[in-house]
C-alpha cells in the first residue's frame, strides 16, 4: 500500500468486515493498526450483515475496541470509526460497501473451512478477495504447522568441511558426524567448490 502525500485530504479508507464471533474483535484491531499507520489520516468502517438486534452488539464491540487501541502512548492518525448494519448476502453487501465508501483496503476473518462444511456454507472470505475492487486481507489466528518448518542453519563444522575439501566431496562428514540424521545446510564461499558435487539445491542445476 502506498502512503498518501500530505496534499491529498482524502483519508484511508479501511473496512473491517467482522460476524461478531469471538474472532471479529481480532479483525477489528487489525484493521485499525492499518488505518493507523497512514500519518495522514485514516478511517475505519466496520460492518456486520444481520439483524437488527445485531446492531447495539456491533456498537458495544466497535467502542470496546477502540478504547483498548487507543492507548496514549500510541500515536492517533484514526479520524473515524464508522458502524455499518447491512441486510442479505455477506459477500455482496461487503463488496458493495467497500464500493460504496471507496474502500482502501477491506480486512476480514475466516473460519477456516475445509471439505465438505467448505462447499455447504461456502467461503465469504474467498468470494469477497475474488470480486472486491481494493486488496483484501483476511485475518487468522496464528497456528503453524511444526513439521514445515525450516530447519535452523547450523555452522558449518570445521571437521566436515576439511573432510570434504581433502576427499574432493567424495566424503561429506567428519567421522563425529558419519550417519548423523539431522542435515546440515552449509554456505560460504569455501564450502561452494565441494558442496555443490553433492547436492543440487531446489532442482537448479549448477
Amino acid at each position: 500500500m502506498e502512503s498518501r502525500s500530505s496534499s491529498d485530504a482524502r483519508p484511508f479508507n479501511v473496512l473491517a468486515a467482522i460476524d461478531l464471533s469471538p474472532a471479529s474483535r481480532g479483525v477489528l484491531l487489525r484493521a485499525l493498526w492499518l488505518a493507523n499507520a497512514e500519518e495522514t489520516g485514516g478511517e475505519v468502517h466496520v460492518v456486520t450483515v444481520g439483524d437488527r438486534d445485531a446492531a447495539a452488539r456491533l456498537q458495544e464491540l466497535a467502542t470496546s475496541a477502540v478504547k483498548e487501541f487507543a492507548v496514549p502512548s500510541r500515536p492517533g492518525h484514526v479520524q473515524r470509526v464508522v458502524t455499518h448494519l447491512l441486510t442479505g448476502d455477506p459477500a455482496r453487501e461487503i463488496v458493495w460497501l467497500a464500493a460504496h465508501i471507496d474502500a482502501d483496503l477491506i480486512v476480514m476473518g475466516t473460519h477456516g473451512r475445509t471439505g465438505v462444511q467448505r462447499l455447504v456454507l461456502g467461503s465469504v472470505a474467498e468470494h469477497v478477495v475474488r470480486t472486491a475492487g481494493c486488496p483484501v486481507c483476511v485475518v487468522r489466528d496464528k497456528h503453524h504447522d511444526e513439521s514445515w518448518r525450516v530447519p535452523e542453519i547450523e555452522p558449518p563444522c570445521p571437521d566436515c568441511l576439511a573432510a570434504r575439501n581433502q576427499s574432493g566431496g567424495a566424503t561429506l562428514w567428519c567421522e563425529r558426524h558419519q550417519g548423523h540424521v539431522h542435515t546440515h545446510v552449509y554456505s560460504g564461499a569455501e564450502t561452494t567448490r565441494t558442496v555443490r558435487r553433492a547436492v543440487v539445491p531446489w532442482g537448479f542445476s549448477p
